[in-house]
Formats: structure tokens, sequence, C-alpha cells
């Protein structure tokens, strides 16, 4: 009886020990490996994610016994790994910052899961992170030098071409009048109506330059007009003259006001002398 009862004990121990599955776990820096192993297999498995605890579940359904210890993890990608075996088998994967997507493989009496861990990036030295890093969208010094040069640069044409432009604007209007002289200035009648007002020798010549053409209006001859027009015209559309307006501005609108006065003296002269034709 006594040996009866010692083969069924040993027949129920070995029974048991043959419907026990394995879990075996590698763990390193570059990957998590899991790899369950069962003796007449395994359904249902499945995959859940809890996306609020950084956590991945895998499920099962088994006869056989697992046993695994939990895990903890220093210093990985992973926090911990656990198996709780009641009833339905649930196999939890606890990450410390953000899931891993595995990689399974399932064959019929294994299941295998593997969790990639992301490379580490190197360390930065400290005396290194310590200098600031240039910013790129901070011009250099270089940078504000050509740009100031260029600056100038243009300023500089902008003169020339106003010169030149004065001086062939000036050649080309009053090519045709004979002798030599000089342009004082213009009174704009209207639109495309205008006096030019051209000095040869001691005469001021009053011009109407319109779009059918150019006439002669009148002259001044007498000294004293000729005087208040010639430095009226001469302190507005000379360079130095501009130059000098502050320092003499009292005499200046003096000198306008005057040449003003005989140039509406003249246009009211030139109109009387229409209305008479």
């Amino acid at each position: 009886m006594a040996k009866k009862l010692l083969f069924i004990i040993f027949f129920a121990i070995f029974a048991f020990q043959g419907y026990c599955a394995e879990l075996k776990a590698d763990v390193n820096n570059k990957m998590a490996e899991y790899v369950f192993t069962f003796q007449k297999g395994y359904s249902a498995f499945e995959q859940l994610s809890d996306e609020t605890r950084n956590t991945i579940i895998f499920t099962f359904d088994t006869s056989e016994n697992i046993v695994f210890e939990r895990q903890n993890y220093f210093d990985m990608p992973i926090k911990s790994a656990y198996l709780l075996s009641k009833d339905k088998k649930r196999f939890f994967i606890e990450f410390k910052d953000t899931i891993i997507e595995p990689i399974v493989n399932k064959a019929d009496r294994q299941i295998s899961i593997v969790f990639p861990f992301p490379e580490k990036k190197p360390e930065i030295n400290a005396a290194a992170a310590a200098v600031p890093a240039a910013n790129p969208s901070m011009p250099s010094t270089s940078s504000y030098v050509k740009m100031i040069s260029g600056l100038i640069f243009v300023v500089i044409l902008i003169f020339l071409l106003f010169f030149v432009l004065k001086i062939f604007f000036k050649k080309q209007l009053f090519s045709d009048i004979p002798g030599s002289g000089r342009l004082l200035g213009k009174v704009d009648l209207d639109l495309r109506k205008s006096l030019y007002f051209y000095e040869i020798g001691d005469v001021i010549y009053i011009i109407g330059i319109t779009d059918n053409g150019m006439n002669v209006i009148d002259k001044i001859s007498d000294e004293a007009e000729a005087a208040k027009i010639r430095s009226g015209f001469i302190k507005k559309h000379d360079f130095k003259g501009y130059m000098s307006f502050f320092k003499r501005k009292a005499h200046l609108d003096d000198d306008l006001t005057s040449s003003n006065a005989i140039v509406e003296e003249k246009l009211n002269s030139i109109r009387n002398r229409k209305k008479q034709l």
C-alpha cells in the first residue's frame, strides 16, 4: 500500500512538472528579449498598451504554470517586468519614459518578444558644453562691414548720377540757344507748361516750354532785377547754397521773396499783353 501511494505521489510530481512553461529574460544595453517556451502550447495571444502608465501588457491562455519573479532594471529604458499567472496569463513591461514597440515572433510552442533599445547619445564634454554655440541668426562683424560699405557706395553712386543727369538735361534742353549761358531755374505754369529763366551774359531770358515747342517770352536786361532773380535761383538750386542755407537764412528769404515778386510781376505783364492782343 505504501509503495502504491509513493508511486502516485511521484507520478503526480512528474506530471505536474511536465506541464510547466518557461520564461527566460535576456536584457543588455541594446535590447531586452523575453522568450516563452511551452510544453503543450498556448492560445488567444494579445498585445495591449496602457499609455497612461507607459506599460505594454501581453495576455494569453495556457494550462501550464509559469514561474517568473519580478525584475527591476536600472539605467535601462525598461523599468520593470513581471507576470501574473492567475487564470489568464498577463505579462507586464513597464517603461521609464516612452513605450518601445516590440518585435513579436510566435511559433506553436514558443513566443519571442524583443524590445530594441534606442542608441544612447554620446555625452557632451563639460568644457564644450560651457561654450555657447554661435547663433546662426546673428550676423557677424564682417556682414556689418559689407552692409555699411555697400550703403556708402550706393549713396555716392546716387550723387554722381544726380550731377550727371543735371548737366545732361541742361545741355540737351538749351542746346539750340546761341551763345554760352546757364539755366537759373524754372516756374511751372501747368502740367506741361513751364517758364525757364536762362542767363546769357548780363541778360536773363524768359523761355516758355510747352509740348508744341519753345519760345522766348521776355528778357530782363535791368541789372537790379536780374541780380535779384539770379541771387534767388542760385541760392535755391546751387548745392553750395543748400550747405549755407541755415547760416544765411534771413538773406535767402529776402532774395527769394524779391525774386518771386519779380517773377510774378513778369507773369502778370505777359498775361496783360496777351489780353491786349
